[in-house]
C-alpha cells in the first residue's frame, strides 16, 4: 500500500507538471489558429497583397505581412516559422524564430512546403509533416491560391519545455505510429510508449521510467521521468516485502490466541460488509459486537455508509439534472430550420455573386457551429460567451444586411468569470426571435458590471433590446413561476436559468422586465 501511494503521489506531481505545459502549449496553438485566421481573412495588408496580384506595387504589403509574422513570433516562441506562398505568381515570404538558428534548414523547409502546396491536397486543421529528420506540427489556411502556413518544431518544443519548466524528465510527442521528438532518448532507454493507455500513469522498462501523457490534437504529449533508479528508498520498499511478511508471521503467531476471540469475529464481520459494499450493496450494516472500541468503529462505519448512500443519491440527482440541462441547451442550438435558413440565404447570396458576404457568412457560421458542437466544458469565461453573441449577430447581419446590432460593455472584473456555455447566446437568440419582427433595426445591448454590495462581490449582467418586450401576462410567470412556464416560453429561457441555478445555487438571481423593450437582469455572487 505504501509503495502504491508513493507511485500515485509521484504520478500526481508529474501530471500536475505536465498539465501546466499542456495548458500553455494548447493556448499557444489556439493563439496561432486565431492569428493565421485573422491574417488570411481580416488583414488589410493581406487583402491588398491579393488585390495587386501581378503588380510590382504589392511588395510593400509583403513586407507588412512579414512584419506581422515577426511580431507574433516574439510572443509565441514555440512557433518555428510563419510562411507565405502565392502559388499563382510564385511569390514567397517567410519569417523564422530568431532564437533558434535554423540556418540552411530554412531553405529546406520553405522548398518542401512550396512543393507540398503545389502538388498535394492540404489537410484540414492541424497535421504533422516530417521534413528531413524533424517533425513539425503545421496549420495551413488558403485564400485565392495564397497560403499562410504556421509550423511548430516539435523537437525544439520538447527542448523548450525542459529549459523553461526545469523538468527532470523528458517531454515526448508521439502517436500510434511514430515518435516526433526525443526519439533517441526513447530508443536508447528501451522505453515503451502506449498511445492507447488512458490511465493516470504507467511504467516502462521494468519500472525504471514512469510515463504520464495527455491527448493533444492528433497525438499525445508525454512526460517521461526516471522512477525506480532515482531513489534508494523506493528500491528498499520494493525489496522489503519478504522481511515485513516474516515479521508479520511472528507477530501473528504470538498474538493469535488473544486476538482470535477479541478481534477476529468483529473484524470478519467488517470485512464481509466491506466486500458487499465493494460489490455495490450499500444497504449492508454491521452488527455491533466485540469490545467498546470495536462497537464505536462499527457505529462509525454504519454512519459512514448511510452518509455515503445519501451523498451518492444526491450526487446522481445533481448529475442527472446537470446532464438534462446540458442536453436541453444543446437541443436549443441544434435547430435544423436555423441552419437551413442560413444555407438558403448563403445560396441566395451566391446567386447574386456576393462573394464577400458569402465569405463572411461562412466564417461566422463556422465559428458558431464549432462553438455549439465542440463545447465540452461546464463553464466558460463570460468574455468568450460575449464573443459568440457578437459572432451570432454578425452572422445574421452578413446574411440579412444588418437588421440587428449588438453593443457589449464589460468591466474587467467580470470578463473571466465563469458562466454556462451557450447561456447568454440563448437569451440573445430569444431577443432575435421575438424582436426581429419590428420595423427598423433591432438594438441589443449587454452590460456586465462588477458591483460590491454589503461586502460581497457581484456580477450584474443586463441583456436588453428595443423590441416589443414581454407580454404583460408573461412577465409574472417568468418572475414567479419560471419552472412551470415551459409551454409559454419554450425550454430555452427556462433551461438557461436552471443551469445558472445548478452552478451558483443561492448566489444567483434573475429578473425579467420591460423598459423600452425586453430586459433580463442576471445577478451572480462571485
Amino acid at each position: 500500500m505504501a509503495i502504491k501511494q508513493i507511485e500515485q503521489q509521484i504520478a500526481k506531481s508529474n501530471n500536475a507538471s505536465l498539465q501546466v505545459y499542456y495548458n500553455t502549449l494548447q493556448s499557444e496553438i489556439e493563439r496561432s489558429e486565431v492569428f493565421i485566421t485573422n491574417t488570411v481573412y481580416h488583414n488589410d495588408a493581406f487583402d491588398q497583397f491579393l488585390a495587386l496580384r501581378g503588380d510590382p506595387g504589392r511588395s510593400p504589403f509583403v513586407g507588412e505581412i512579414m512584419d506581422r509574422f515577426s511580431e507574433e513570433l516574439k510572443d509565441n516562441q514555440d512557433v518555428a516559422a510563419y510562411l507565405l506562398y502565392d502559388t499563382g505568381t510564385g511569390v514567397r515570404g517567410s519569417v523564422f524564430n530568431s532564437i533558434v538558428g535554423y540556418g540552411s534548414v530554412k531553405e529546406e523547409i520553405t522548398d518542401s512546403f512550396g512543393t507540398f502546396l503545389e502538388e498535394e491536397e492540404v489537410p484540414l486543421g492541424w497535421f504533422i509533416k516530417r521534413i528531413g529528420s524533424r517533425s513539425f506540427l503545421c496549420r495551413v489556411m488558403e485564400r485565392d491560391n495564397t497560403f499562410v502556413v504556421g509550423i511548430y518544431d516539435l523537437p525544439q518544443a520538447s527542448k523548450n519545455a525542459k529549459l523553461f519548466y526545469s523538468y527532470e524528465g523528458e517531454i515526448v510527442f508521439f502517436n500510434n505510429q511514430e515518435i516526433f521528438s526525443n526519439e533517441d532518448f526513447v530508443q536508447k532507454n528501451g522505453i515503451y510508449l502506449n498511445y492507447l493507455d488512458d490511465s493516470d500513469y504507467y511504467f516502462s522498462n521494468s519500472k525504471n521510467y514512469m510515463v504520464v501523457q495527455k491527448q493533444l490534437i492528433h497525438f499525445k504529449v508525454a512526460l517521461i521521468s526516471e522512477f525506480y533508479n532515482s531513489s534508494v528508498v523506493l528500491k528498499f520498499l520494493y525489496m522489503s516485502p519478504y522481511l515485513y511478511i516474516a515479521l508479520g508471521f511472528v507477530t501473528v503467531w504470538i498474538l493469535i490466541g488473544y486476538l482470535k476471540s477479541i478481534l477476529f469475529r468483529p473484524m470478519d464481520s467488517l470485512v464481509q460488509a466491506m466486500q458487499k459494499i465493494e460489490e455495490g450493496d450499500l444497504n449492508v450494516r454491521v452488527e455491533e459486537q466485540g469490545g467498546r472500541e470495536f462497537q464505536k468503529v462499527q457505529q462509525a462505519f454504519n454512519h459512514m455508509i448511510s452518509e455515503i448512500t445519501t451523498l451518492k443519491i444526491k450526487s446522481y440527482e445533481q448529475q442527472i439534472a446537470r446532464e438534462k440541462a446540458q442536453l436541453y441547451a444543446l437541443k436549443m442550438q441544434i435547430r435544423p430550420h436555423f441552419f437551413l435558413n442560413c444555407l438558403k440565404s448563403i445560396f441566395g447570396l451566391a446567386q447574386s455573386e456576393k462573394i464577400g458576404q458569402i465569405q463572411k457568412a461562412v466564417v461566422y457560421l463556422g465559428t458558431h457551429l464549432r462553438y455549439v458542437f465542440d463545447q465540452q466544458s461546464d463553464l466558460i469565461p463570460l468574455e468568450k460567451e460575449m464573443q459568440m453573441c457578437e459572432n451570432y449577430i454578425e452572422l445574421h447581419r452578413s446574411i440579412e444586411s444588418g437588421r440587428a446590432e449588438i453593443h457589449i460593455s464589460m468591466d474587467e472584473g467580470v470578463r473571466m468569470m465563469k458562466v454556462p456555455p451557450v447561456s447568454c447566446l440563448t437569451l440573445i437568440e430569444n431577443c432575435m426571435k421575438h424582436g426581429m419582427a419590428q420595423d427598423g433595426t433591432l438594438q441589443i445591448r449587454i452590460d456586465a458590471r462588477s458591483l460590491e454590495m454589503d461586502g460581497r462581490h457581484l456580477a450584474d449582467i443586463v441583456i436588453r433590446d428595443n423590441g416589443p418586450g414581454f407580454p404583460e401576462e408573461l412577465l409574472s410567470e417568468l418572475n414567479h413561476h419560471l419552472d412551470e412556464t415551459a409551454a409559454l416560453t419554450g425550454v430555452g429561457i427556462r433551461n438557461v436559468i436552471q443551469r445558472f441555478r445548478l452552478i451558483y445555487g443561492e448566489d444567483f438571481a434573475v429578473q425579467f422586465s420591460n423598459q423600452g423593450g425586453a430586459k433580463i437582469n442576471l445577478m451572480i455572487q462571485i
